[in-house]
């Protein structure tokens, strides 16, 4: 009954003839904005950009209100720099007003690369990758190191350069490679440096650390080479193994450790031929390698053969030094013997 009574009212068929019109009018109001939004039924032609220069085609399109996308990744020899290559949509369409066009132009030149990280790799796959990526081996440079065939750094203009960096495309680049351990290398002194030092002096000329020796094991503050083995100047293979001597004492105070030190590893050895022996100057170079003979015969009767006895005393018997020539002593004798600078 209520429904009723309120549809016989003259308020109820007011208030729905409102929010009919006002809704009709809400539709009509939206597809007039959206007609001049869009620009319903307003179209403009493509323009003929083909034959300019990108600068010259950017102004073309202004003058008809198109958007434009451009793109110059890539370049091609074949082209002039910034040369128009493909649009889209195709020339002479048409389209709205405001419409983004999509422009593809040749680049100015060739797009920068990144080196590629190709230190420690083996030459061939190394030269791969650099070709793969536009840059070109102009040269190769072999330095010792342990890797044969690896690449050990880059060169650029002759300086070194580090992977990851940005070059022009085809630049010239010269790959150091390693060409494997020198042999019969000349040992550099590490008399007077700290243990840090000498050991980076031997890592640099491709030696390895040996042992390391203190004077006190309890004193370790300070420390100065003092003897090491082999000695400087004698000739060594890179890789082998440098032993240091260290000490906080000051040298001269180790005169005697350095000097049971060179007999022990022969420093002062020089060998001689046995056809150069002679008799000696002075007694008492025999007595000092071997022991006198006794006075007495092996028979008993004493003084009975002086000349013999006088003989044996100046001409020792062959030792296994003189007899092997060829044997450790020999090796040893290569080394020079050690001088103390005061």
């Amino acid at each position: 009954m209520k429904i009723i009574k309120l549809l016989a009212t003259w308020q109820f068929w007011v208030s729905l003839i409102l929010a009919v019109a006002i809704f009709f009018g809400l539709m009509q109001g939206t597809f007039l904005w959206l007609n001049a939004y869009t620009n319903h039924g307003v179209q403009v032609e493509v323009p003929n950009i083909k034959n300019l220069n990108l600068d010259q085609a950017v102004i073309k399109l202004d003058e008809v209100s198109l958007e434009y996308e451009i793109d110059t990744s890539k370049y091609d020899p074949k082209y002039k720099p910034y040369e128009i290559l493909d649009i889209y949509p195709l020339i002479g369409s048409n389209v709205k007003k405001g419409r983004r066009i999509f422009i593809r132009a040749n680049a100015k030149t060739w797009k920068p690369v990144a080196v590629p990280n190709i230190i420690g790799k083996y030459k061939y796959l190394a030269f791969s990758q650099l070709n793969l990526v536009g840059l070109k081996v102009s040269d190769t440079i072999y330095e010792p190191s342990l890797a044969v065939n690896t690449v050990i750094k880059l060169l650029y203009k002759g300086k070194e350069i580090q992977p990851g960096v940005t070059l022009p495309r085809f630049s010239q680049l010269t790959v150091v490679l390693a060409k494997g351990l020198a042999k019969n290398v000349s040992v550099p002194s590490f008399i007077g440096m700290d243990e840090e030092g000498a050991k980076r002096v031997i890592t640099e000329n491709l030696f390895s650390v040996g042992s390391i020796i203190y004077d006190d094991p309890e004193d370790k503050t300070n420390t100065r080479v003092y003897y090491q083995v082999p000695a400087a100047a004698s000739v060594y293979d890179q890789g082998q193994p440098i032993d240091l001597y260290l000490s906080s004492r000051p040298i001269e105070e180790l005169r005697i450790k350095i000097q049971n030190l060179d007999a022990t590893f022969n420093r002062n050895y020089v060998e001689q031929p046995i056809d150069s022996l002679s008799i000696p100057d002075e007694p008492d170079f025999t007595t000092q390698e071997h022991p006198a003979a006794p006075p007495s015969s092996p028979s008993g009767s004493s003084g009975s053969q002086p000349n013999s006895s006088s003989t044996n005393n100046k001409f020792p018997k062959p030792t296994e030094n003189h007899t092997k020539p060829n044997s450790v002593n020999k090796e040893e004798s290569r080394r020079p013997n050690r001088v103390i600078v005061e």
